[in-house]
């Protein structure tokens, strides 16, 4: 009870807008369909916390949901963000393990775009003394889809070889430090040499360029002929047909996403062009599996959310792996609400190298 009462008493201490402000889109298209409203500010309900938002993430998730092409987000009008960081500005009853003025992250199913966010208490997490606002907006979703894909799915262990596609995006980078913080030789690809320099601060061993070089016919030259142990591909299509072709005997693949697939826009031409390059990918008949001791698996983290004794876990191991110093968020930029649009482009470009923030500073 008293605190509760400590609780709802430093409620008034912390400074909340008397307008909280979300960004959104009433219809798809371009990143200039983002806009921001206005809204009610909000209480927190049982079990629940209010957070004043001070970081927002933007993930490669939300493109595709303000393009229409994200079937699980909720139609339009629609606030993507699926994680935040800030301060607990409110506890509801019930709430046993956190006060205001908490600083904490959250994974939000949408809507993380905003001054504030109602979040379940068992999807916050109190940030690390030593991690900054903007890390804890940085880590939940590209750390947890690296490690569930690397530790849980692939089953890394030391000595083995992983390949990396798109190195120096936010998944990555991640990926990347928890390889190299597993004991695992890495091989990443990148559009450029200034991507995959940044890479190289992190750890990187084998640097491909795949816009000028064959990066299958390179990792197969560089590990003699076997291939790797295990391939991160988040750009399938044809990536995805030559990344399973460079695996050794027993490896995985592991699929997160399709970035060369998905269509620019809605409309015949891209549609067409995005089954083109599906189709390039290729099928991969069970029997085909079996005569080649391959397995490929798919992960999309989001659509674990209802298995929080998992996500509590893997944040576990994930805090401990920062706090000893393997793990540091690459944040590539951040950006007001205002320029959100900026943030969205400059991500569909795949001109960005880590994490792309929201700021809820106005």
């Amino acid at each position: 009870m008293l605190r509760r009462q400590v609780s709802e008493n430093m409620t008034s201490q912390i400074e909340r807008p008397a307008r909280p402000r979300r960004v959104l889109f009433r219809r798809y298209g371009a990143p200039s369909v983002l806009e921001i409203e206005r809204f009610a500010p909000l209480r927190a309900g049982a079990g629940e916390v209010v957070v004043r938002v001070a970081f927002a993430g933007i993930n490669y998730a939300d493109v595709l949901a303000r393009r229409g092409l994200y079937q699980w987000a909720p139609p339009p009008p629609t606030c993507v963000g699926f994680e935040v960081s800030g301060t607990v500005v409110e506890v509801g009853s019930g709430v046993q393990t956190l006060a205001v003025g908490d600083r904490v992250l959250a994974v939000t199913r949408f809507g993380g775009y905003a001054d504030e966010v109602v979040v379940a208490e068992d999807r916050l997490w109190k940030l690390p003394a030593s991690m900054s606002l903007a890390e804890g907006a940085a880590f939940p979703a590209v750390y947890l889809t690296a490690w569930h894909s690397l530790v849980e799915v692939a089953r890394v262990r030391a000595g083995e070889s992983v390949l990396v596609q798109a190195v120096a995006g936010g998944v990555g980078l991640a990926a990347l430090q928890i390889a190299k913080a597993l004991g695992l030789r890495t091989f990443g690809t990148a559009s450029s040499d200034a991507k995959l320099e940044v890479a190289k601060e992190h750890g990187l061993d084998e640097a491909i360029n795949y816009a000028r070089d064959d990066f299958e016919r390179v990792v197969m030259e560089r590990t003699g002929g076997r291939g790797v142990d295990v391939v991160l591909d988040s750009l399938g299509g044809a990536a995805l047909k030559k990344g399973y072709r460079c695996l050794a005997p027993s490896g995985k693949l592991v699929t997160i996403g399709a970035a060369q697939v998905a269509p620019a826009k809605r409309t015949p031409v891209s549609y067409l062009k995005a089954g083109v390059e599906l189709a390039r990918g290729g099928l991969f008949h069970p029997f085909q599996l079996i005569t080649d001791n391959r397995a490929i698996a798919g992960v999309q983290i989001l659509l674990l959310w209802d298995e929080l004794a998992l996500f509590r876990r893997e944040m576990a191991e994930l805090f401990a792996l920062y706090e000893q110093g393997a793990l540091r968020p690459v944040i590539d930029s951040t950006v007001t609400f205002e320029r959100a649009a900026e943030a969205h482009a400059r991500l569909e470009s795949r001109a960005s190298r880590g994490k792309l923030l929201l700021s809820t500073e106005e």
